[in-house]
């Protein structure tokens, strides 16, 4: 398995130079097991550049994104998650929330969505 941090910022994205040594982006951890699986755990602004990398690498196809809560720096970066937007209609990103509620905002239609209980 690898973990790798995309946003580990507060609530307010800060990148630029002040901010190189630990990163701007807000709240975006990616995890791949070792079978290849792609988990996102929340969906901040560090979702854009991990979305462009998953693109570049061709992994962009299917995985699982997990919303710990809905707070803004939490999800700010699902609209620009390019993964989302190009995969084939065999793709499939299943987004997982803590509450129904919590899936609703984080998922068009075309997403599966699954709560926990």
């Amino acid at each position: 398995m690898q973990v790798r941090f995309w946003g580990t910022r507060g609530s307010i994205a800060t990148p630029g130079g002040a901010t190189l040594r630990y990163g701007g982006n807000t709240s975006c951890v990616e995890v791949t097991s070792d079978a290849g699986t792609t988990i996102l755990i929340d969906a901040g602004t560090g979702a854009n550049a991990l979305g462009k990398a998953l693109v570049e690498q061709g992994r962009a196809m299917s995985g699982h994104i997990l919303i710990s809560h809905t707070h803004w720096d939490h999800i700010q970066g699902l609209p620009f998650f390019a993964p989302l937007f190009v995969a084939a209609p065999s793709g499939t990103f299943t987004v997982r929330a803590a509450s129904a509620t919590a899936a609703r905002r984080c998922s068009p239609r075309r997403w599966t969505m699954h709560t926990s209980r």
